[in-house]
């Protein structure tokens, strides 16, 4: 397969394979602070009415709307209290959170109110204003959370208030990764990008696991593949993807299952493939450890989070001069002072380049991917303008 296949398509078919694949795991049930980051396994449907009462929803004092000022002001109830009990005529000074006086249908503000000789006065209020109603969080029988949910830290609060003890999610996705490359396997240069997978993989909530390296070996390559095929959900690779001779990872995906693309229009990150080996998704990577990260970000992440990096409109701090039109550019950016630096170029921490953007460069170099962010481009920009940064943090 040599077409490159554009972002667009390779996203949609990284989809396609999320939908298939994704959620084929086990389920078990663990802790409420455990359940943060993990997909609910299941609905959760509410046994109970969320408040039980009407609530003051600030300080201040509970009133009848249809009253007339002044009020008597009889006593005051705090959080915690048991319910009291006003007749026409009478206020309660009432503090957030407590239940709402039987008898009492608004509470008026604090700030809004004026008390003279246990005597209130104040402007008129609409009924029920400042008070969170009886009921109108949830009711018995409401669904709060459907299955596939990913769990957060406001997810895990509702889940207590909702009296879940434990919490029925699927099982971590395990992660196998395996590197490619004579080089790697005898020692000779660091491991990065392996390295760079299980942090990736831990940050999307897996339990990743090295599985080793492998030579430039075809039927090596093919062996060490299979096995971890039947052992884990999805697979990683690292290198052999390009178009060298002993790259061989495509063509033996494509020998032993499907390869669903080969090469996608993005720099860094051009060489990835994607394809499913005995029903299990396999991901190989570019070896260079930015451009395995441009492909985990741009490409990857899709497949764990449907959830968008924030972003912010920035100027750009250089001119930038794309190597050849057709793609999607990768560029990484720090933040100074709401310009975006473009690592690379003079105005950033590392000069690798002078006009023209050299991705080859900038795949080699981890470095250049420790960043605030990154921009997305399809054609020469100049400096000064603005431009949408996706940001990391």
């Amino acid at each position: 397969m040599k077409t490159i296949t554009p972002l667009k398509q390779a996203l949609e078919k990284i989809k396609h394979l999320k939908t298939t694949y994704y959620f084929k795991r086990g389920s078990e049930h663990v802790s409420i602070p455990d359940s943060v980051g993990r997909e609910l396994n299941e609905d959760i449907v509410a046994d109970s009415m969320s408040p039980a009462f009407d609530i003051a929803a600030m300080d201040g004092f509970a009133v009848h709307s249809e009253d007339v000022y002044p009020l008597k002001i009889k006593g005051s109830v705090y959080a915690g209290d048991q319910r009291a009990q006003i007749k026409r005529g009478e206020s309660m000074a009432i503090s957030t959170g407590a239940i709402l006086p039987e008898g009492a249908d608004a509470v008026l503000k604090i700030e809004e109110a004026e008390v003279k000789k246990d005597l209130l006065y104040g402007q008129n209020i609409h009924k029920w204003e400042n008070v969170f109603r009886k009921g109108s969080d949830y009711h018995a029988g409401d669904r709060i959370f459907e299955k596939n949910h990913r769990i957060m830290p406001q997810s895990a609060a509702l889940l207590y208030s909702l009296g879940v003890e434990k919490v029925p999610v699927y099982k971590k996705i395990r992660a196998g990764i395996i590197s490619t490359g004579t080089e790697i396997f005898n020692g000779m240069i660091r491991n990065t990008s392996a390295v760079l997978i299980q942090g990736f993989m831990k940050e999307m909530g897996c339990e990743p696991t090295f599985i080793g390296a492998v030579p430039d070996d075809y039927d090596k390559t093919k062996k060490i593949l299979l096995q971890a095929c039947e052992k884990y959900d999805v697979v990683f690779t690292t290198g052999g993807v390009s178009v060298g001779e002993r790259d061989f990872v495509a063509d033996i995906i494509a020998e032993i299952g499907e390869l669903i693309f080969h090469r996608v229009a993005i720099r860094p990150g051009k060489p990835i493939a994607a394809g499913i080996v005995n029903n299990t998704p396999v991901f190989g990577l570019p070896g260079k450890p930015t451009g395995a990260f441009s492909a985990l970000e741009m490409l990857v992440r899709s497949y764990f989070t449907d959830i968008p990096r924030a972003a912010r409109k920035l100027a750009i701090n250089e001119d930038v001069v794309l190597q050849e039109k057709g793609f999607d550019y990768i560029l990484f950016a720090k933040i100074t002072q709401n310009t975006a630096n473009t690592m690379g170029y003079g105005g950033s921490e590392m000069k690798l380049f002078e006009n023209k953007y050299d991705t080859s460069i900038i795949s080699a170099s981890p470095r250049s991917s420790v960043v605030d962010g990154y921009v997305i481009i399809n054609r020469d920009i100049k400096k000064g303008e603005k431009v949408k940064v996706y940001l990391f943090s």
